[in-house]
């Protein structure tokens, strides 16, 4: 039979041993494009990855596919609320096969649906609150920005149940506006959170150099922080130990705006007793009676007040309605002076501190030595200074309890012990015949009485010798 190969009757020479090397270039070619080939398709699979955003690696992923579906999903979500775009000329992503390294599996869906919506820069059309040609605030529309502005402008106006008050002007010190503006989706607030911010004031970071005297407690508590607080914007601490000239971080936040506003209100205000006083001698002097209780009255009053903020900066009163007239308080002060001489022979130059029965005299005393006179009382009987002088002490002193020691000049001094109350403080000056203790049963005491002293340059004498 005939071949239908043209080549057939054709002599063919039998291989050489110089063909040979022949056959190592065919296969070197083949080999070579087999790798190639799966170079190509292993670069086209979808294998994973490492995910780099603006050059950092983010994580490992399953493949392009992958992170493109999640941007894919993650922008239609947002779509939904805002006018989306992802900024490609902050969020740069890229790939690299050599960063994997061994055994690290690729990220879930859920988990870098996450790292993509956190890390990459998904800008937003908004409205933005503009000070002084800066942007602050972004909310998504301009009626949510321009309520923010209303509300911060109402937010400072007197507030009450009984004011009645008309605004007559209100505006900004600073220079404010409301723009169009692209900003990261994060940053949209709404006008409640935008109104919070406008008062409370965004935090900013400021330094403060340490003094003589300061501690972490003190520096937190004059910037309105806690010492946590202060230790977490200050890592470097490491102990309570403060250098002078030493600087820390302090978190600082003002309002972002400057409110101010004119309004006229009226309201009712209590109107202020006097007070006269009336002497009478039927009182030891030092003691007070009221005769005639003070009541206040009320008024009706119309001001015009100017406020920065919550800070009133002018007052004008317009109008005054009294609507009660106040009631005088009328007290009655003591002017009867103890003179009573007991007739013991004494030099006059003191006089007795209460009226009462003597119940133990001065000297001897059994095992000790009675430095004063004991003169019988009821708790609470008013005790009044023998002689003009300055309290030089009026505190607990020991077994004499409760006591008052007055200077009357010339080395002369006088104490008052056992008592339940003192009516004068250390320093004070005082007068003959003033009130200036109760009777008590203070210290080391058998019963209500006041022990009594005198001295003379520091030794004790017999009050006797002293006394009308």
């Amino acid at each position: 039979m005939e071949s239908n190969n043209i080549y057939q009757n054709i002599s063919r020479p039998k291989p050489s041993l110089n063909r040979i090397p022949g056959k190592k270039v065919w296969m070197g070619v083949l080999l070579l494009l087999i790798l190639i080939s799966a170079t190509i398709l292993y670069i086209n699979s979808d294998s994973p990855v490492m995910l780099m955003v603006n050059g950092e690696p983010a994580a490992v992923v399953a493949g392009k596919d992958q992170v493109n579906s999640t941007v894919d999903r993650i922008k239609g979500e947002l779509e939904k609320q805002y006018s989306i775009t992802l900024n490609n000329m902050s969020t740069k992503i890229e790939y690299d096969k050599d960063f994997v390294g061994d055994n690290r599996k690729p990220v879930d869906d859920q988990q870098l649906y996450m790292l993509i919506k956190d890390r990459l820069d998904w800008q937003v059309d908004s409205w933005a609150i503009s000070i002084k040609g800066e942007s602050k605030l972004f909310l998504s529309s301009k009626e949510d920005a321009q309520k923010a502005l209303d509300e911060i402008k109402k937010y400072y106006l007197p507030k009450g149940e009984n004011v009645e008050m008309t605004v007559e002007e209100t505006g900004f010190a600073e220079d404010v506006a409301v723009e169009q503006a692209k900003c990261n989706f994060k940053e949209i607030k709404t006008s409640d959170a935008a109104l919070v911010a406008m008062v409370r004031g965004l935090d900013t970071i400021v330094t403060h150099t340490v003094k003589n005297g300061d501690s972490l407690w003190t520096i937190a508590h004059a910037n309105d922080m806690t010492v946590a607080g202060l230790r977490e914007i200050n890592p470097q601490l490491k102990s309570d130990f403060l250098k002078p000239g030493q600087t820390l971080n302090l978190v600082k936040s003002e309002p972002l705006l400057t409110i101010v506003s004119t309004v006229t209100t009226k309201v009712e205000e209590k109107i202020a007793f006097k007070t006269v006083y009336e002497s009478d001698t039927s009182l030891w002097r030092g003691q007070q009676t009221v005769k005639q209780p003070g009541v206040a009255g009320a008024r009706e009053v119309t001001y015009r007040l100017t406020k920065k903020n919550d800070q009133e900066v002018a007052r004008e009163t317009l109008s005054e309605t009294i609507i009660k007239e106040p009631v005088t308080q009328i007290v009655r002060n003591g002017a009867k002076v103890m003179v009573a001489s007991r007739g013991d022979g004494g030099s006059g130059i003191l006089s007795w501190p209460i009226r009462g029965r003597l119940t133990s005299m001065y000297g001897k005393r059994g095992r000790e030595f009675h430095t004063g006179l004991d003169i019988d009382g009821v708790t609470g009987d008013p005790v009044y200074a023998a002689e003009a002088g300055v309290v030089l002490d009026a505190a607990w002193a020991g077994n004499l309890g409760r006591c008052i020691t007055i200077d009357h000049g010339k080395g002369l001094s006088t104490r008052y012990a056992h008592l339940s109350a003192f009516n004068v403080s250390i320093g004070q000056t005082v007068k003959r015949g003033d009130l200036i203790g109760k009777v008590g049963n203070t210290g080391r005491s058998t019963g209500s009485h006041l022990h009594f002293e005198v001295r003379v340059n520091g030794n004790h004498r017999n009050p006797l010798g002293y006394l009308d």
